[in-house]
């Protein structure tokens, strides 16, 4: 199974997020919802998470999350390394 981190940034109109509020749902479970239905309809296996924020978060968080898989896969090199170097990870100084 191939996996994809998926990040975007959504806008909602004033006016549906004022009707959302008075179904008594909130606007950000409300996005969440419209999301993973539409891609569990179409057969993704989806994990998701919404936050309102009044700030442009979308580069910082592109930047953080390549940041993140640049640290995962140095350490996954340097397990991988020290585990070949070391013959039944006993490493001999």
């Amino acid at each position: 199974m191939k996996r994809f981190l998926v990040i975007a940034e959504v806008k909602i109109d004033d006016a549906i997020y004022d009707q959302v509020i008075e179904w008594g749902v909130e606007p950000s479970d409300y996005i969440t919802s419209i999301l993973c239905d539409h891609a569990r309809d179409r057969g993704l296996i989806i994990k998701a998470t919404t936050n309102e924020t009044d700030y442009m978060l979308y580069d910082d968080v592109i930047k953080s999350a390549e940041a993140i898989e640049k640290d995962k896969a140095f350490n996954e090199l340097e397990t991988e390394i020290i585990s070949r170097a070391c013959i039944g990870g006993a490493c001999e100084d």
